[in-house]
């Protein structure tokens, strides 16, 4: 063989090579499980953590609590598909894991949060709702004062 058939060859190989690493991954066979935990649930604020296992998602949508029974931007929450779809378009990216304070929830008022790991295509491989409910405003003022039994005698302060 030449030297310039064989620089051919190869120059065809590189090429292929680069053309074969450049196709889109269409596999949405990755594996990763997502998980939320909403706890220390007050009347108005709940503490939020969200995790993953397995393979690390290339982008996580996160939907902020909204009301269970409420229809959000003509998406019903209780159609998962819809959900689904809803939040993966909508959720504001982040980072796992990742965790934060709900402040300001309504009481007695039933939410669901929701997350989707998203792969580079745009797939969706992973998804996962949690709902939770705030409790009433009395559970605020439970136990806020203590047992006023061992506050102690008051005693009568001078100036000198």
């Amino acid at each position: 063989m030449h030297m310039r058939t064989l620089k051919l060859i190869m120059l065809g190989c590189c090429i292929s090579l680069a053309l074969a690493s450049c196709k889109k991954n269409n596999d949405t066979t990755l594996s990763t499980e997502l998980s939320i935990a909403v706890t220390d649930i007050t009347a108005i604020n709940a503490r939020l953590a969200i995790e993953s296992t397995g393979d690390v998602p290339s982008l996580v949508r996160y939907m902020e609590p909204i009301p269970e029974a409420d229809v959000v931007s003509g998406v019903d929450t209780t159609n998962t598909e819809a959900l689904k779809d809803f939040i993966s378009k909508n959720g504001a990216a982040i980072e796992l894991p990742y965790s934060a304070v709900l402040l300001d929830l309504a009481p007695e008022t039933k939410y669901v949060v929701g997350v989707v790991a998203i792969d580079a295509d745009m797939n969706m491989y992973a998804y996962k709702t949690e709902t939770f409910t705030m409790k009433d405003l009395a559970s605020m003022f439970e136990n806020t004062l203590g047992d006023p039994s061992n506050a102690g005698e008051l005693t009568e302060n001078t100036l000198k």
